[in-house]
């Protein structure tokens, strides 16, 4: 069986409430990071800003398409050298099937191809013992005018 993995920094987390509502049980989760900006909307969500040139991908109608192409820019991207604000968060593991994130594209308001906050994109992650991996993550290239930069680097609720 093959896998893929979501970056999560927010309410998707495993320690949170909406995690059992929105997210199947995932196969495995470890503590990861990624390069961004922290900023909480005005609803009281997280949101990560990253820089656009580190997504890698934005995902498509076809899930199991695009992680074909986020396995190949994985074998032949170097991971860039990353500076400035590391986001803690978790790495997920889900079984490669086409509708395994389709609660969590629902709770993120998240459809390929319309403009919305969240955008689900393919992004390089650290995970705790240093290794760079890609994953999908919601996030944006710019926060909404409303939201608020957090000084954090992780967010609890």
């Amino acid at each position: 069986m093959s896998s893929q993995y979501l970056f999560t920094y927010g309410t998707l987390k495993s320690d949170q409430p909406e995690h059992a509502q929105h997210c199947l049980p995932p196969l495995s989760i470890v503590s990861a990071k990624a390069c961004g900006t922290l900023w909480r909307l005005r609803e009281g969500y997280p949101i990560l800003q990253i820089e656009p040139e580190l997504a890698l991908l934005d995902a498509s109608k076809d899930l199991v398409a695009d992680w074909a192409k986020a396995l190949q820019a994985e074998a032949s991207d170097s991971p860039p050298q990353l500076e400035g604000n590391w986001i803690e968060g978790q790495l997920f593991e889900f079984p490669l099937e086409a509708d395994v994130l389709k609660k969590m594209d629902a709770w993120e308001n998240f459809i390929p191809g319309v403009k919305s906050a969240y955008q689900r994109r393919l992004i390089w992650v650290k995970t705790a013992d240093g290794a760079d991996r890609v994953a999908w993550a919601y996030v944006c290239y710019s926060p909404p005018n409303w939201a608020t930069m957090l000084n954090e680097t992780s967010w609890n609720a």
